[in-house]
This record gives C-alpha cells, structure tokens and sequence, in this order.
C-alpha cells in the first residue's frame, strides 16, 4: 500500500497587486489585481449593532452611517458595513412611502425538460454542407424524416419543488444534474429546449403569465459575461441609469439614487477601489476572476428582482468572500422578502446552513428535497456513511458519485447506486409525501394571500417616467437609447488604440489609393478612370464595417444576459450602435475622400465635394448596418461568413461598375436594382461627370492619322460623342444619347452606362433608405430572434460518435467502466517526479512613474508525493507566484533562485508542466478526443 501523499500549507498575508487574469483551478480559486484590503461583511456584527439603535432610524442617519463604512488601507482596519441595519430601515422608510414589498413565491409541479439527444446532436464538418444538399434532393431522406421521431432526453425528469418568499433554497447536484437547467426554468427561460412540461407557478400565477413580469425572475449564470474594456464604475452607473425606478424617496434625484446605490453595492462588495478598474476577460487585462464575479452579483442586484436564480456564483471567490456573499443574500432575503434559489458545486458548512431548504439533483432526477436540518439524516438512512470532518454538502453531492460514496456495513447492494434508484427511494418515502402536503399548502395560502396583486402595483409604481405601465422595463424607450449611446461612446473611448490604428490605416491606405489614380486627366483616358476612382472609394469605406460582424457575435451573450434582466430593448440598443457609427464613420470617410478627392482632381466645386462626402458615408453607415444584419439573423459565424461572401461577390458584381447596367444578364439583372452600392456609385459618378467636358482631340478621335485632320469628319471614342465634336459633355457620356445598336456596331469596345444624371439626388435618398431599411430590420431581428438559446448548451459528438440512451443499465455499465480505469491507471500512467524550490522570488512590473514591487523574497519547497495549497485573501498574490514559478510572465522583471532537482530551470520546464489556469480557454472546432490527443503528442519523450 503507497504512502499518503503529505500536504503542506503556504500562506500569503500580504495583498500583493497581481498582474495576469489567469488562476489556477487546483491551487488558486481567486484572481487578484490592486493591493487592497477586503472588505467582510460581518453580519453578526451588524445585527448586534442594528439591535442597539434606536426604531425612529432616520433617513440621513441612514446616509452619514453609508459616509462612514469607508476602509482606511492605510490602518487595515475596515469598518462593519451594517447591512441588515440599512435593508431593515429601507424597507421601513419606503413602506412609510406607500411601497409595496415584491413577494413571489415560486413552485414547481411535475417539471420535465426535454432536450436533443444525443444522436441528434452531431459536430458539423466539411462534410455537413455536402450531406445538407443531398438530403434537401433525396425524396426517401424526407419519407423517413416524417416516420422517424427524433431523438430526445429529459434533462428534468418530473422535478417538484418550492421555495416561499423570504426564504432560501439551496440546490445541490454534480455537473451534468440538471441544475442549472432547474434555475432556468425557475426563471422563466424556456428557449432551447426541445419541450417543457409540467407546472411552474409564480405567487400562484402560471408561468406564461408572469412571462409579462420579465425581470422579477432572473437567472444569473456562472459564466461572467460584461463589456472588458468598460470600467467597473461605467458598467455599474449603466445599469444603474436601465434599472432607476420610479417609487425613489421623496426629493431624491435619478442622479442621487444612483450615486447611494453605487457606493452601498461597492462597499458591500469590497469594490470600491476597483471602481476605476477595467472588468477584463482572458485576454483584457482587468479585474481577477472573484472580483469579476462579484461585478456580477452586483449588476444582477441593481434590478432588486423578486426571484433570483443563482448559478455557481461563488465560483472564483474565495471561502471568505463566498460566506459573506451568501449572508447578504440572506440579510436580503430576509428583510426584503425575496425568494433565493442558488446552487453551488462547493459550499462549506456555514454557507450550507445560511439556506432553509435543500434540493439534491442527480441527471435531471430529484433525490431529496426538504430542509437542510433533515438530508443527511435521511441520505444515512438509505446507508450512506458520512465520514468524519466531511461537510454535509459534499456529502449530499458525493452519495450520487460511486467513487466517492461510502455504503454502511449492512447496506450492501440495498442502497441506491442510479439516478433511478435514487428517485424511487426518494419517492416511496414519507419525506417526499410530506413535502408534497406542504407544497400543495403552500400554493393554497398564496391564492388566499393574492401577494400576486400586491406585486403587480409595485411592479407598477417601480416604473419610471415615460415608461409604459405594461412595459417589462423600468425606465423608457428613449432613456434606454440615451444610455446606451453613452456606453457605446465609452466602448469607442476606452479602445483608444483600435481607434489611432484604424483611422491610421484609412490615413495610409488613402494616400495609396490616391496615387493609383493620381491626377486624372480630362481627356478620353479620363473617363473610365474616374469610375473606377469613385467605385474604389466606395469599396473601401463600405467594407471597411466588415469587423461588425464578429463584433455582432462577440457580444451576444452580454445581450442576452441584459435582456432577462429586462434592462433595456434589444431594438434600443441596435439604435445606440447606429448613434455611435455617426461620428466614427463620418471621421473616417472624411479622413479617406479629402485626401483621395484632391489627389485624384475630382470635380473642384464645393457643392460636388460635400455631395460626393454624404454619398460615401451614408453608403458606409448603410454597408454597417447590413454586415450586422447578417450577423443577427444568422446562428454561427461560420454560417454568417460564408452567406456573406456570396452577397457581397453579387454586390460588387452587380453595382453598375464592373457590369454596366445595359449588358447585365437579364435573369440577375434584378440584383442591380436592390443593390446599395449600384444606386451609391450612380450617385457618384452622377455628380462626377455632371459638368465636366472630356477633350477628344489627337488620338482620341477616330478615324485618326495623316489625312484625318477635319474634325466634322471625325468622333470621339468615348460614348456620348457628336459628330463633328472634338470634346465629349460627361452627362452625354453616362445617359448615352445614341441608340444601342449604334454603340454595339461601332463602339463595341467602349464601357457604356445608362445612368440619368438628373436623377442623382433620387440614387443617394436610395442609398439613405436603404439604411433606413437595414436599421429596421436589424432591430425587429435583435427583438424577436434568439440565438443564444438562453444561455442553455448541450454537448455535439462527432458522426457515429455518439452515447447511448440514458439508462439504469447504461448507469451502471459506465461505472464499472469509470472503475476499472482507475484501477489500471497506475499501470498505464508512470509519473515522475522533482524537488522544486524557489527562494528569494522577487517580482517587479513597470508602472506610470515607476516598478511596482508584487512578489518580495518569496521562498517554498515541495518534494514528490506532496499537495501544496496556497492560502491567501484576494489580493495576497497567489497567482502571481504561479504564473512566475510555471514561467508564464511575459513582462516585467524576475528575479531570485528557482530549482527543479537542486539544478536550474531548463528551457523544456514549460513543457513537462502542467498549469492549469481559472479561464479555460480551448480551441472549440475540436473534439476533446482531439484536444486531449494533440496535446499529448506535443508533450511525449524523445523516445
């Protein structure tokens, strides 16, 4: 029998400024940024000191006690925020206002979620396209299709649950149990799936129903998803200006509310010093993964919705953090009566008895459901041992893993080993008929209460000016656009480089573009020149938007996280993205066309400049606005590209240039007239051409030479010509004042237009509306279409690939497979190992007006065989030491000793380590047979 691996514990006391956003997942659960002291929230402190004050608690002794709960870093001593004191006195002073509280009371009857299954659920490859068209033309392909049903699972197998207002439930479940489906479907997102039966009530009122009241129930997700080049304060203050309501205290201002509700979040949340701090993400530099996360708990708290729904949100915060957090959803829930539903896939002990109810989910199976007091006792009465020192939520989550379950003497193959085993021992007991009496009770007492009506008047007052009373968002139409103009400025803003590159590359680009038609003659040379000067001019502003449509991707998710929260209208922020191109495209093509106008000695009248500048910018703005269509209405990016491409080929082709209009085939000549670029590049060149006069003389007349000198026996090559006429009027040379047949037995060679000059101000309103109309449509697409799915993912398989139905066999067969794998790991895994050690580590980076010293003589060892933990409030600089000791810095400087074996780190170190980090960042074209395999074959031996 192998020795027990030993463990050591390092500790770090001092907060120490981090500089990478990644953390270890083992070792390291919190990011850190600033150096900074935390700031608990010691409730109990808070209770003992609300007891001691006096019940008349005034408004502005409310605010002098919010100056007061400041932290002085340079003491470490930070003050007790008294949250339950300010809560307490908010619901009192709004009550006396005439304020209602929001109590919704949720339960669940029966709840079954279908889903795709497996088998339907197969990874597109390059294949995919081909298959599609054959079966699209295979009639037996559609025979089977209409007698063969497809194939699904349930995700949610017959759940039933409640939880009151006022109190806290607590859902409990490995990954893959259906928890998060649960919470969804709690929060009335039902997109994605395939079928939901069952019965979801809301303070009795059916789900369709409160489907109206988007926004009291919300569904806050583990992954974060924000804006990372926006500051904590801008993404805060943004959601404060969404989510202001109506009802505020008297004499207190919109800006007022949301200066109090900005400070008491911040300061609840030990943020205050990350105010100014970008948000970040994998690659943006920013806040660390536990603060990042509590910027959502936040931003989810602003709404003061009835029914929260949270996913894992202590993921990434340390146990510290994630106990103060689940008592001030306690404080919260307690004093505002709001009904919490949270699930966590590690909760310690004190944060497991911060709940009233628990529910325990093994694959979309309901397995225990009652209070916290009662599920060990009633799991160790199906006979599962629970080992000493084993908190009771791993406990309830570790019965469903045979692995790690442990069965009492005696209770061999009578307890429960499936997820089907489990809910039939669940349902045949008295606990489970009991808690079905105390629901239906439950439901039978809202009906009586009608909390419901209470709800829908407060819902109602909480509505701000200008905001429709039936309107699921606080605040109106226009405010949403103003606020979502201002932060789409300040995206434009805080990407001050993406901004000096792309007008710096216009600025480039224009000078070459310019030289290639550098000062266009006035002659027979000059007048194909200038169309195809004008169609380059247009080329380039209008594809130069082609980065909205991975933009559009980009930020789906945070879209549709603001819109179960019901912040503002889809359609309202398409608006604002419209609002902020005005002034970045206007730069842009102002920039490009004084630049290329000039060179190319286009028209040099004032009127025909300003004409030529509103045709290519509102041609650009139009060209944007039709790059994010594609991106709204279509699922992928793959999709959306390979659609686009084909569009924008028939766009270029069919404009009026390349083709002109005359010698267009007639099947696709209907393209032309649908075409933006078409009606912009008359428009153009109309005001072009409009008043110049092209000189034919010399070997511009035909027939020329010796002997062709009389001019009344000569005419001009380009179209439009007279007899007789040594020059040839640019308005003559687009309307073709001949007759084709003319032109195509003398002038065959010669590009020809039909483009009335006269009708120039028609072709760019053409242009205009054609924006207009993209505008539209983009913003019907962003209000009704969902491609997101709300947020809910299901696993794809490659071709042929795919597991068989869920099964209590199918259960038991995977264990034994799980089982003897582990059995023969040590067989097929030979692992080897070093002492490595590091002393005196110092860590520097640079800063505006100077080195910031983040790591200082840090020393440590660890020898084979052993586990070392790093400990340490956020801040301490945790994953700064990892990211040095696994060699992942790329900047600042390093210095100290650092051994693998007593000898010095080697050029292959990063290689024979594994780091894993916080943020999973993956290639997601590939299987994770193929990820798994690539990996390993880059890190075998030389052998």
């Amino acid at each position: 029998m192998s020795e027990r691996p030993q463990f050591e514990l390092v500790t770090l006391n001092t907060p120490i400024k981090r500089t990478s956003l990644e953390s270890v997942v083992v070792s390291d659960v919190d990011d850190e940024h600033e150096p900074q002291e935390e700031v608990p929230i010691n409730v109990e402190e808070s209770v003992r000191q609300f007891q001691q004050v006096n019940e008349e608690f005034t408004r502005e002794s409310i605010d002098h006690r919010r100056k007061e709960a400041t932290v002085d870093a340079e003491r470490g001593a930070p003050d007790a925020f008294d949250l339950r004191g300010y809560f307490e006195n908010s619901v009192r002073i709004a009550a006396d206002a005439g304020s209602l509280t929001k109590k919704v009371g949720v339960s669940v009857r029966n709840l079954t979620v279908v889903g795709q299954g497996a088998s339907e659920s197969i990874l597109m490859d390059l294949t995919t396209p081909f298959r599609f068209l054959l079966n699209v033309v295979n009639p037996f392909y559609w025979l089977s299709k209409s007698n063969r049903k497809a194939a699904t699972f349930d995700i949610l197998h017959e759940v039933n649950t409640y939880c009151k207002d006022g109190e806290m439930l607590l859902v409990l479940g490995r990954p893959g149990a259906g928890c998060s489906t649960l919470l969804r479907l709690i929060a009335n997102e039902r997109t994605g799936y395939v079928d939901v039966t069952g019965n979801v009530t809301y303070a009795g009122v059916p789900a369709d129903e409160f489907d109206r009241y988007s926004g009291e129930a919300i569904y806050i997700p583990e992954e974060d998803a924000h804006f990372p080049i926006l500051t904590v304060r801008q993404t805060l203050d943004f959601t404060l200006k969404t989510k202001t309501p109506g009802n505020r205290l008297p004499d207190e201002s919109r800006k007022e509310f949301r200066t109090k509700m900005f400070d008491l979040l911040l300061t609840m949340f030990g943020m205050k010093k990350q105010a100014d701090t970008f948000v970040g993400n994998e690659w943006v530099r920013g806040l660390s993964g536990g603060e990042r996360k509590r910027m959502t708990i936040i931003e989810a708290m602003v709404g003061s919705p009835a029914v929260c729904c949270w996913d894992c949100s202590t993921r990434g915060l340390d146990a510290a953090s994630a106990l103060d957090y689940t008592k001030a959803l306690r404080v919260m829930t307690d004093t505002m009566k709001k009904t919490t539903i949270a699930s966590f896939y590690q909760a310690s002990e004190n944060i497991y008895n911060q709940f009233d109810k628990v529910l325990v989910m093994e694959k979309g199976r309901a397995i225990y459901f009652g209070p916290v007091g009662e599920a060990k006792e009633y799991f160790q009465s199906l006979g599962f041992e629970c080992e000493p020192r084993k908190s009771t939520p791993d406990f309830l989550t570790g019965v469903t893993n045979f692995q790690e379950r442990k069965i009492r003497p005696g209770f061999e193959g009578k307890a429960p080993t499936t997820s089907f085993e489990f809910e039939a021992a669940w349902k045949n007991s008295e606990q489970y008929k009991r808690q079905l009496s105390e629901q239906k009770q439950f439901e039978d007492s809202v009906k009586q209460d009608n909390t419901f009506a209470d709800f829908k008047t407060e819902v109602k007052s909480q509505k701000a000016k200008g905001a429709r009373k039936s309107s699921v968002y606080t605040v109106g139409f226009i405010e949403q656009v103003v606020a979502l103009s201002t932060r789409q400025f300040q995206l434009i803003w805080m990407d001050k480089f993406g901004l000096i590159v792309r007008y710096s590359s216009v600025i480039i680009q224009a000078l070459i573009y310019g030289s290639v038609f550098l000062n266009l003659a006035k002659d027979v040379s000059g007048g194909f020149s200038r169309g195809g000067a004008l169609f380059s001019s247009l080329l380039f502003n209008a594809f130069q938007s082609q980065a909205e449509l991975p933009m559009s991707f980009m930020g789906r998710r945070t879209l549709q996280k603001h819109k179960s929260y019901a912040m503002y209208h889809p359609a309202a922020y398409h608006i604002a993205q419209v609002v902020a191109d005005v002034p970045v495209l206007f730069v842009q093509v102002l920039l490009f066309t004084i630049i290329t106008y000039f060179m190319w000695q286009l028209a040099q009248t004032p009127g025909q400049y300003f004409v030529h500048l509103f045709t290519v910018f509102i041609t650009a703005m139009a060209m944007t606005n039709l790059f994010r269509l594609f991106g709204n209405t279509t699922p992928s990016m793959y999709i959306a590209q390979q659609i686009l491409t084909f569009v924008l080929i028939l766009m270029m082709c069919y404009s009026g240039y390349l083709i002109p209009e005359p010698k267009m085939h007639p099947w696709l000549g209907w393209i032309y007239w649908i075409n933006p670029l078409g009606y912009a590049f008359k428009g153009l060149f109309g005001n072009e051409m409009r008043n110049l006069v092209f000189d034919c003389t010399g070997t511009g007349s035909i027939p020329a030479g010796p002997g062709y000198d009389n001019p009344a026996y000569q005419t001009c090559t380009l179209p439009g010509s007279t007899p007789g006429a040594d020059f040839v009027i640019g308005r003559d040379y687009l309307q073709r004042v001949r007759k084709r047949e003319i032109y195509q037995k003398t002038l065959n060679f010669a590009q020809t237009y039909e483009i009335n000059v006269d009708q120039q101000a028609i072709n760019v309103i053409a242009v205009f509306l054609f924006w207009i109309l993209f505008t539209v449509v983009n913003m019907a697409a962003m209000e009704w279409l969902d491609f997101t799915g709300g947020g809910y993912t299901h696993k794809v398989y490659k071709r042929g690939k795919a597991p068989k139905e869920n099964t209590n066999e199918s259960e038991k067969e995977a264990q034994l497979l799980v089982q003897q794998a582990t059995d023969s790991m040590t067989k097929t895994l030979t692992l080897k190992g070093g002492c490595f050690m590091w002393k005196d580590v110092k860590y520097t980076v640079p800063v505006k007006g100077g080195d910031r010293l983040l790591l200082d003589d840090v020393e440590g060892w660890i020898k084979p065989g052993q586990m070392t933990a790093l400990m340490g409030a956020s801040g301490a600089g945790k994953t700064t030491l990892l990211d040095v000791l696994a060699k992942r810095k790329t900047m600042g400087t390093v210095s100290g000793t650092v051994t693998l074996n007593g000898k010095p780190l080697k050029i292959d170190f990063e290689r024979i380590t594994g780091y894993v980090e916080q943020m999973d960042v993956h290639n997601p074209n590939l299987t994770v047979r193929e990820a798994l395999q690539f990996s390993a074959k880059l890190r075998q031996d030389m052998e």
